[in-house]
């Protein structure tokens, strides 16, 4: 019964932060190039994940957490996109490197033979315990143009989610993911739709 309730209770917080993320329109991102046309993207690179936690040691998979919204999202904008999973393309994208991308390791980003390419960041994500449970995620967001060697459109996103009193404690272990969905949800609402040139 308590099962039931738990998984009752999840589905109603995910679904509200789904709603309002519907309901609202697209927002500005933190930056975008000027004359950035994004009908001129042919076919995007979905990279995986890029992991800069501190503290690693709840297991999240966020390849699992993320990678399935992005594409949902980037479907429902009307993207082409493929979605890359090889985790030996990212090992080389620190936080001092995103600070302020060279043109060269832009060009060397990603795939051979690739132009567009979208980079997931998850910086924070966590949970805490008091007569409930919260979750806090924050993620960044990198479209990289390797023919233009620069960053095209760049965005940050912070969530918090939670749930008071005991089923709130109960559901302490799924806060961390809740919001890096939740970030998830907002970081697309802020990339721009595709339309043809």
């Amino acid at each position: 019964m308590m099962s039931i309730v738990l998984k009752t209770c999840l589905v109603i917080v995910v679904c509200s932060m789904a709603l309002s993320g519907c309901a609202a329109a697209v927002k500005p991102p933190t930056v975008m190039v000027t004359g950035f046309h994004a009908g001129a993207i042919d076919q995007l690179v979905v990279l995986p994940v890029v992991d800069h936690r501190i503290d690693k040691s709840s297991g999240l998979d966020l390849d699992e957490a993320v990678l399935p919204l992005a594409e949902r999202s980037l479907t429902d904008k009307h993207y082409p996109h493929t979605v890359v999973r090889d985790r030996a393309i990212i090992e080389q994208v620190t936080p001092v490197v995103l600070e302020s991308p060279s043109r060269d390791w832009v060009s060397t980003l990603g795939p051979s033979g690739s132009r567009w390419l979208l980079l997931l960041v998850v910086e924070d994500a966590s949970s805490s315990l008091s007569f409930g449970s919260t979750g806090n995620a924050e993620m960044s967001g990198y479209l990289f143009d390797k023919e233009q060697r620069t960053v095209v459109w760049r965005n940050k996103e912070l969530s918090r989610v939670g749930q008071g009193g005991l089923i709130g404690m109960a559901m302490k272990g799924m806060m961390a993911r809740t919001a890096v969905e939740a970030a998830t949800r907002e970081m697309f609402r802020a990339l721009p739709f595709h339309h043809e040139k």
